[in-house]
């Protein structure tokens, strides 16, 4: 089969390998039909997300297809049920697991992040516990959306956002976009954006951004306080990890109001705070993370239209193309891509 195979540091090579095939009696086998490209892919290839197995490993975490193989002890899908993959493999032993936040495992492994069988493949090998039925009906550039949406979902609990806050999102790559659609869906009073690129900023106008700055010509914090005379936002979400953003953050969160960290700086990255601004304001800093328990909210979602699929999407590209998926991604020339390993999907 063809698979996206991540062998060295720069070098992800399109290549032919073996078919999985079942190994466990909890093995489920699915034909891959669609992976969206994240972040994190070209951070794996690039050295900046560290990975848990050395490679070479196929990559891909954001995807869905057809079950086409089961192991003899699989009981909640068999053959031909289409299935979203949730990645996380957590330990189920450790102190974190053992309270319930599997996410915040120490030793949790993301498939296609941190091993093989992922999605950028035509076929991907997986515990059952990680397929997650889906209707049929449901479009594979809607079903690949689950993954990080169920992420942002856990990000707006942790938010608190209330009907009618004013929502701020720094950087609308396909995660801040994201952001956009669910705050703006969920009742947030208005929805403000800042986003340099032009492409990401103008999906985020036709995905509901109530108001797009570029802050490459306009000062956002300026303007978020305009906009609100003077308050600030309720809800700041820093998508972009650049020092920048993280700065502008605090400075455009109202008194009592929430600032999420979302993107994933390298861990020596740091940033200065104001601990008086914290204190005296009663500003909350959260951090979003993968949560294990939201994919049911998120598949859910997803049938009710949450995140419009054909806004997100600019570029839909077969797996043979994936290299070039990750120079478009790179040079900013796309908001989401989808890859499509079967030419069936």
């Amino acid at each position: 089969m063809l698979a996206g195979v991540f062998h060295a540091l720069n070098d992800l090579r399109v290549e032919e390998v073996p078919t999985p095939k079942i190994k466990t009696p909890n093995d489920v086998l699915i034909e891959v039909k669609a992976c969206g490209l994240c972040g994190t892919d070209p951070g794996i290839i690039e050295g900046r997300r560290p990975t848990a197995v050395p490679p070479p490993f196929i990559i891909g975490h954001e995807y869905a297809g057809v079950v086409v193989d089961v192991g003899s002890k699989v009981e909640s899908v068999k053959p031909e049920d289409h299935v979203v993959v949730r990645p996380t493999i957590p330990c189920q032993k450790c102190y974190y697991c053992r309270i319930g936040s599997p996410s915040l495992c120490r030793s949790y492994l993301d498939i296609g992040v941190d091993m093989g069988d992922g999605g950028f493949a035509e076929y991907s090998l997986i515990p059952e516990n990680n397929a997650y039925k889906i209707p049929e009906y449901m479009k594979w550039k809607d079903a690949v959306l689950v993954e990080p949406l169920s992420i942002v979902l856990n990000g707006l609990r942790l938010a608190q956002m209330r009907t009618g806050d004013i929502v701020v999102v720094l950087g609308t790559g396909p995660i801040g976009l994201n952001w956009t659609a669910v705050a703006k869906r969920s009742g947030a009073g208005k929805v403000i954006i800042s986003e340099p690129n032009d492409i990401r900023r103008s999906r985020a106008d036709k995905i509901g951004a109530d108001v797009c700055i570029n802050p490459l010509k306009e000062n956002p914090v300026e303007i978020v306080r305009d906009l609100t005379d003077g308050v600030g936002a309720n809800i700041v979400v820093e998508a972009a990890g650049i020092s920048a953003t993280y700065e502008q953050a605090f400075e455009m969160t109202s008194y009592a109001g929430r600032i999420v960290f979302f993107a994933l700086p390298p861990a020596e990255f740091k940033i200065q705070i104001s601990p008086h601004d914290i204190v005296r304001n009663e500003k909350l800093i959260v951090g979003n993370w993968v949560n294990y328990f939201t994919f049911p909210a998120a598949i859910t979602s997803i049938q009710n239209g949450i995140l419009p699929s054909d806004i997100l999407f600019t570029d839909e590209l077969p797996l043979s193309e994936l290299t070039k998926a990750m120079e478009l991604h790179k040079q900013g020339k796309s908001a989401k891509i989808l890859i499509k390993p079967s030419i069936s999907a």
